[in-house]
């Protein structure tokens, strides 16, 4: 797939990892609730907002989204009610103040009732000990709950809407199956091959990628062909050949293109927020996220049942990334933390 759903989250972080997805994926969405539309300057933190201004990412708001939108939540709350035992230790876990904040117009409409409100999920959570109101539109929910809540809402979303589930903060423990070691190469060769900048023009990226489409794709089809071959596996001598050859050709043609005339974004030292062990950890299906935890996978298919969800070496690729270099790439001064 070429389109990602970020979660759980809001606002995407200022970070490599962001910068790297922006110039990856053609489109990226982000789960976002229904006031955040209507007064953007207001809600979304400053760097989110240049994204979605410039177009880069694209709000999504589940409510509209989804034809059924409280109904999809039943299957979810099925699964927290059939084992007391976990329900039990959430809880406990919920009193120790291990929690999350979701926003309520993730999973209701913006009406609030007295007693009642379109929120059913969150009065459900609520009866079971597992969140609290806070302020406003929040809630603070349980965090192994919240997790499971928000993974289940982008997974059904996903498969609405054709994308890929991902997130910036891949716990481990939701981020097994064989699906692991193709992650782990992907970001491997992208943080090699695509330089981080500190300050970039939104807007010129946005053109960029709108007028270079076709190379984008015909970069990502040479990535992917290493990311899925299985012989090929990372850390090895040939892992390590391909990733040369890659970075080398991308150089060749970097310099045939004489970027010295090209004038060029100033980029500053790297802010290693997130670091390179973390970045582009995508999900290429939603079922990385359903292995692992009984009852979950059950949820998740039942919510889409509702929601009805049908549903030889050559330059190719390279000079998408000879692009990249030419028009937004690393200062002189570039230095990478590690």
């Amino acid at each position: 797939m070429d389109k990602i759903l970020y979660f759980p989250y809001i606002n995407l972080p200022k970070t490599d990892w962001t910068v790297r997805t922006l110039l990856y994926y053609d489109n990226i969405g982000s789960i976002v609730p229904q006031e955040y539309f209507y007064s953007p300057e207001e809600n979304y933190e400053a760097f989110m907002l240049e994204l979605v201004q410039s177009e880069l990412v694209i709000p999504i708001d589940p409510i509209q989204t989804l034809d059924n939108p409280w109904e999809v939540s039943r299957p979810f709350l099925h699964f927290l009610e059939v084992n007391q035992k976990r329900l039990s230790q959430r809880r406990q876990t919920f009193i120790e103040g291990k929690r999350s904040r979701i926003h309520l117009e993730k999973f209701s409409g913006a009406r609030i009732h007295t007693g009642k409100f379109d929120g059913e999920i969150f009065y459900q959570l609520e009866q079971m000990g597992l969140a609290r109101r806070e302020e406003d539109n929040w809630y603070h929910v349980e965090k192994y709950t919240a997790d499971h809540l928000m993974k289940f809402l982008a997974t059904v979303l996903s498969s609405k809407l054709k994308m890929q589930p991902t997130t910036d903060n891949f716990r481990k423990r939701f981020n097994s199956g064989p699906n692991h070691n193709h992650k782990s190469k992907r970001e491997t060769i992208l943080a090699n091959l695509i330089p981080f900048p500190e300050e970039i023009d939104f807007n010129k990226i946005r053109k960029f990628k709108d007028r270079h489409l076709d190379l984008l794709k015909e970069f990502r089809n040479r990535v992917e062909q290493i990311v899925l071959d299985d012989t090929i596996i990372e850390g090895t001598e040939l892992f390590n050949v391909k990733l040369e050859e890659l970075t080398l050709r991308k150089n060749e043609l970097t310099a045939k293109m004489n970027e010295s005339q090209i004038r060029n974004i100033i980029f500053g030292s790297v802010c290693g927020v997130i670091g390179a062990s973390q970045g582009l950890l995508t999900a290429e299906t939603s079922g990385v996220f359903i292995g692992g935890l009984p009852g979950f996978a059950s949820a998740i298919h039942s919510a889409l049942k509702i929601e009805k969800a049908e549903n030889v070496i050559d330059q190719s690729g390279l000079k998408y990334l000879a692009l990249v270099d030419k028009r937004i790439r690393l200062g002189k001064n570039h230095q990478v933390i590690g």
